[in-house]
């Protein structure tokens, strides 16, 4: 029964439009993450392109909730087209709501996130700290906070910064946001911090 709808979606989106997000959006309220993930969408036509940058995010949404649903082997391919899709969302989101944007780049810090506890330590491992700082930006918080934290756990930056980057981690991360994971990287900036003697 579920082929149906994912082959009307992919008709549907052969160009982005309002029939496209109709159908994406309709998958999305279903909890259809394997359709909105399955959608091949034509490239966006520049910087303005407001319809095919919700139908972007709406596939990035799609491929990182699916990728929390489907065994590790299956997980990066899914997690790869959230950033991919991320990006592509917000590089034409010029006549976007602020409001939206703030929130596709969000959504785009979170695939980063997801994405970097898949990578062995190395410079791809680095390279999506790196993104992620960049999207979740200066604000306190778990992401913001958490990238600070990895620059210096998995020597990403200057050695010479780590106590710096702890510091700004544990500050990002006050007052502490409710959740385990937030308590888990509160305690692992204070462990970090401890091993490196950091004053």
């Amino acid at each position: 029964m579920k082929a149906l709808p994912l082959l009307l979606l992919v008709a549907a989106c052969a160009a982005p439009g309002i029939a496209c997000l109709d159908r994406m959006k309709d998958a999305a309220d279903r909890g259809d993450w394997a359709a909105l993930a399955a959608t091949e969408l034509p490239a966006c036509t520049g910087p303005a392109d407001a319809a095919c940058a919700e139908a972007q995010a709406l596939r990035a949404r799609g491929c990182r909730e699916q990728a929390g649903r489907v065994p590790a082997p299956q997980r990066r391919a899914l997690l790869d087209c959230a950033v991919t899709s991320g990006e592509a969302a917000l590089a034409a989101a010029g006549e976007s709501p602020p409001a939206r944007r703030a929130e596709w780049q969000q959504a785009l810090a979170w695939s980063y996130f997801a994405r970097r506890q898949e990578q062995p330590r190395g410079p791809a491992l680095c390279a999506d700290n790196e993104a992620l700082a960049r999207h979740a930006g200066d604000a306190p918080g778990f992401l913001a906070a958490s990238a600070r934290f990895n620059a210096a756990a998995e020597d990403c930056a200057p050695r010479a910064s780590h106590c710096a980057r702890l510091a700004e981690a544990a500050r990002l991360l006050t007052p502490r946001p409710p959740g385990p994971e937030a308590a888990s990287l509160a305690a692992a900036i204070s462990l970090e911090s401890r091993s490196r003697a950091c004053p």
